[in-house]
């Protein structure tokens, strides 16, 4: 029973930090979406869009690839760097390349996907990551209702306390206002004495 527990456990945190990542990719995506449709240049645009349409699938796969073959092994210089003492500019280049992969690979699938959806493998593997996705998503949802309902519990109780006119309120925070910089003022007082 106690490995049961263990690995529902192990299943629920691996299932929330996936979808995690997943709305995170969404979002991203959208992000890289709206940024692209800013580019002022339409052939620019139109070029890149029509050299991945020539482009066979498989090097469409490498310039899918190319941001995660490039951070990758930077990721580790940046992990190195921190071993060897430089923790403050390893943690730095370390989130910055993170952020760069996970800004710059959705954009990139998004412009790929339909190349990439005709190499059969590609789409056995994406349906298999797609499943494992719709799988979380029923694994997490009991606890993402359940704190929805906690959220929406609090929100209820704090606007409850907000419109609740208790009388004095006002002159009790006044007054605590007003200890408060007696105190600060005594304090930046009794120094110079």
């Amino acid at each position: 029973m106690k490995h049961h527990k263990a690995r529902r456990t192990a299943l629920l945190a691996l299932a929330m930090a996936f979808l995690v990542v997943a709305w995170v990719w969404d979002a991203l995506a959208a992000v890289g979406r709206r940024v692209v449709a800013f580019i002022p240049w339409k052939r620019v645009k139109a070029a890149f869009a029509a050299m991945i349409d020539r482009l066979p699938a498989p090097l469409v796969l490498l310039v899918f690839l190319v941001p995660f073959l490039i951070v990758e092994p930077l990721l580790v210089v940046a992990t190195v760097a921190i071993a060897m003492g430089y923790v403050f500019w390893g943690v730095v280049c370390w989130i910055v390349l993170k952020a760069l992969a996970i800004a710059v690979l959705p954009a990139i699938f998004d412009m790929t996907r339909r190349r990439l959806m005709t190499m059969p493998w590609f789409v056995w593997a994406f349906g298999k990551l797609m499943a494992f996705h719709d799988y979380a998503d029923r694994i997490v949802a009991p606890y993402k209702h359940a704190a929805a309902a906690l959220l929406a519990g609090w929100r209820q109780r704090a606007a409850a306390l907000l419109r609740r006119q208790t009388p004095g309120a006002a002159q009790r925070a006044a007054r605590l206002a007003a200890r408060r910089r007696a105190t600060s003022s005594r304090a930046s007082a009794s120094p110079g004495e």
